[in-house]
């Protein structure tokens, strides 16, 4: 009941926040992204589509498929987050973000589901209007473990 609780907290929040169609933005990344759990790390591609309601505001969805075949394997990890922006300069934001995850991990010992909430921060450079990199650290903390994870990409607004 928790993961259906904050998943209608986060559109609730995106429909408060409607803006404007004039600061309304899409945008879409990808990159690379590392977890590190309590028995081990993982790589990771991750994809991410997002729509920035306001400058202020975005919510956004992710999903990432693991790169390694070793003891512990991401088979998916997947987010929908809301996201408060703080522009700095013309080309640099920094964020924060809060919303709800859920991932499998396999291991020896088997498949392991972890559903939760995820929060952190990060930064977007934009190094001309369309294009940006972006560098992320989110916290995974779910019903059965913890995972910090650590994402560089780059995202393309449209």
């Amino acid at each position: 009941m928790n993961k259906f609780a904050m998943m209608a907290a986060v559109a609730a929040a995106a429909l408060m926040a409607m803006p404007a169609a004039a600061n309304a933005q899409w945008y879409a990344g990808a990159g690379y992204t590392n977890f590190d759990y309590d028995g081990g790390d993982v790589d990771a591609v991750t994809g991410r589509l997002g729509y920035k309601m306001s400058p202020n505001f975005a919510i956004e969805g992710e999903a990432s498929a693991g790169l390694d075949d070793g003891a512990v394997e991401l088979n998916h990890n997947a987010g929908l987050y809301g996201v408060a922006i703080l522009p700095v300069t013309t080309n640099l934001d920094l964020h924060g973000r809060l919303g709800y995850q859920t991932t499998e991990v396999g291991t020896p010992l088997g498949e392991f589901t972890d559903d939760g909430v995820g929060y952190g921060v990060g930064a977007t450079y934009r190094l001309t209007p369309g294009f940006g990199v972006r560098a992320d650290y989110t916290r995974l903390e779910g019903d059965e473990g913890e995972a910090d994870a650590m994402s560089i990409g780059g995202t393309f607004n449209f």
